[in-house]
């Protein structure tokens, strides 16, 4: 018997099963399964599974107590309500097993799902990306005993969002799951432009200048799941690559340091690794790091993403392979570049994301400013949206000159929920009612 069977058996089966137990209760005894197999992520993986009923409450009990450690948010729920749980009625019991049943006929799927809207809600334009990066993080997460890290490079023009999504993969990762797992160090790469500067990553060597300083990798001391984020790539010295050579693929090195246990080893197997880079990896690559400009030619179109999970992996295999000749032509030695997990693309952005951008923007000015702008017009936010511009942070000064005599003037609707309302020329902040929202 599985405990899987419970959640999907239907109006028949639950009314199959009130009889059952109300027969029981009359004998004075539980209706029970022994040994009945548990979700994975369950410990123990099988436990006796018992309805009783008493009075007009029902029961429902494992023996012994079942601890989960899984994903899916809807099992950690329920687990966590104890070895004994209370009903009033047994519509309600089996009310909480049906609403457990999408757990097993569609596992995981809803983490994905939220992971892709919640980078979504941060980045902006970059559908494909995003669908991407989320899959990727969502397969990682799944693992119970990694082998490697998820190590993944984000390529495509600046200012389209790819330090945005590094920055939002964390807070994602643990709204999305439940609890505080992931945290984030960021490292721009731009300073480490000499052989010597791969000390601050792993440590200098005793008397050398930096010894006493913390590494950055020694972070994974602190917390096992870090994501490290690494901005710029194609800023930093070559011999910073062959540093995460036995990282990406062990998930392990040797610190220059023990740490308080006399251990030196450090454990990358659960973290994940971001890098960005400015470089077109899709076949009209520049110049990485110290490499000469590469000759090639450029690759076919990628079709469109099918909906299964095994389309959407063999998609972004395809493309991935594409970047990684590209990243070899440009001078990475091949056994670093293939190495990575994942190198996803990122396109330049469209007028109507730019616009949506400005909005994102105009709320976290005034936030500066100690006032709350949940919605901004949109005819507003198209006139102050650049028509042409390297990124959108080159709107921020132009945002910031059109909009510091607004929020100046309604400085005292601090601590309200605003709208950014009225023409280009004439824009005003409006309390918004609960229906506006």
């Amino acid at each position: 018997m599985e405990f899987s069977q419970f959640c999907a058996c239907g109006p028949s089966g639950y009314a199959a099963l009130k009889q059952k137990v109300d027969a029981c209760a009359r004998l004075g005894r539980s209706y029970e399964f022994a040994a009945c197999a548990l979700p994975p992520g369950c410990a123990p993986a099988q436990a006796q599974v018992g309805f009783w009923r008493t009075g007009r409450d029902y029961l429902l009990y494992f023996r012994p107590s079942v601890a989960y450690a899984g994903l899916d948010p809807r099992l950690r729920e329920f687990f966590c309500r104890g070895a004994v749980q209370r009903y009033p009625g047994f519509r309600e019991m089996a009310d909480s097993l049906r609403a457990l049943d999408a757990a097993f006929t569609q596992p995981q799927s809803s983490l994905f799902q939220a992971l892709k809207e919640a980078l979504q809600r941060q980045v902006m334009g970059q559908e494909e990306a995003v669908e991407a990066a989320s899959f990727k993080l969502w397969c990682h997460a799944c693992k119970r005993e990694p082998l490697r890290p998820l190590s993944l490079i984000l390529y495509g023009p600046t200012g389209v969002g790819k330090s945005e999504l590094g920055k939002a993969a964390a807070p994602a990762l643990n709204r999305c799951l439940g609890e505080e797992r992931y945290r984030l160090v960021w490292t721009e790469l731009n300073t480490f432009t000499q052989p010597h500067s791969v000390y601050r990553l792993t440590g200098a060597p005793p008397g050398y200048v930096g010894y006493d300083d913390a590494p950055v990798l020694e972070a994974v001391r602190r917390c096992p799941h870090t994501v490290f984020m690494f901005d710029e790539l194609d800023k930093a010295h070559p011999e910073v690559l062959k540093v995460f050579m036995s990282i990406l693929d062990e998930g392990r090195c040797t610190a220059r340091r023990e740490d308080p246990q006399g251990e030196r080893e450090l454990d990358f197997r659960r973290c994940v690794f971001l890098f960005t880079t400015n470089t077109d990896l899709s076949g009209r690559e520049r110049r990485l790091g110290f490499a000469p400009p590469a000759q090639g030619s450029d690759p076919a179109p990628s079709a469109p993403p099918p909906p299964s999970p095994a389309g959407l992996a063999h998609r972004l295999y395809r493309s991935d392979e594409t970047a990684r000749l590209a990243l070899a032509r440009s001078g990475v030695l091949r056994e670093i570049a293939g190495r990575f997990s994942g190198l996803i693309g990122f396109r330049p952005l469209d007028r109507e994301a730019r616009e949506r951008i400005t909005a994102k923007q105009i709320a976290a000015l005034g936030r500066e400013y100690g006032l709350d702008v949940a919605q901004v017009d949109p005819a507003i936010a198209r006139s102050l949206t650049p028509g042409r511009a390297i990124s959108p942070r080159s709107a921020v000064p132009v945002l910031e000159g059109a909009l510091t005599p607004v929020f100046l003037a309604h400085a005292a609707l601090a601590g309200r929920a605003l709208g950014l309302e009225g023409t280009p020329d004439r824009p005003y902040l409006r309390p918004l009612d609960e229906k506006d929202r």
